[in-house]
């Protein structure tokens, strides 16, 4: 029936076979949960229905204040969980630098932006031609 009995019976009545039989006595209502343990766990859901309703509307109260609280101080207003580019300082950026040269060894020089042009610009292709890009003149 199963092709390996051995891995569906380490659990009485597993899916391996018969359930086993009860001891002398003992009845199926006496070891089931019964009423009161499904008007708990009914309970339990819808407490938990309610309070994660309650926080849905707390976070959205959270977020038009803060859209509010922006537009009235003459700011772009900023979201909750919204993706902000972090400013670091300079000792930061050079202990992040100075840590990067120890695991991966040291950067490779970049030329200087002054004594060379820009590879765009470098190009022969006119800007007429390039598709995709528009020609201000």
């Amino acid at each position: 029936m199963y092709p390996f009995p051995a891995l569906t019976n380490w659990w009485p009545g597993g899916g391996g076979g018969d359930a086993p039989d009860l001891r002398p006595g003992l009845e199926e209502s006496d070891i089931s949960p019964g009423i009161e343990g499904f008007l708990f766990t009914a309970l339990i859901v819808v407490l938990l229905i309610f309070v994660v309703r309650d926080l849905a509307k707390r976070m959205r109260r959270m977020k038009y204040r803060t859209q509010v609280e922006a537009e009235l101080a003459g700011e772009e207003p900023e979201f909750p969980g919204e993706v902000v580019p972090a400013e670091i300082s300079e000792a930061q950026r050079h202990a992040r630098d100075a840590a990067a040269a120890e695991r991966f060894g040291p950067a490779a020089e970049a030329p200087p932006e002054s004594s060379a042009e820009a590879p765009e610009a470098q190009s022969a292709e006119p800007d007429e031609e390039r598709p995709g890009t528009d020609a201000v003149r």
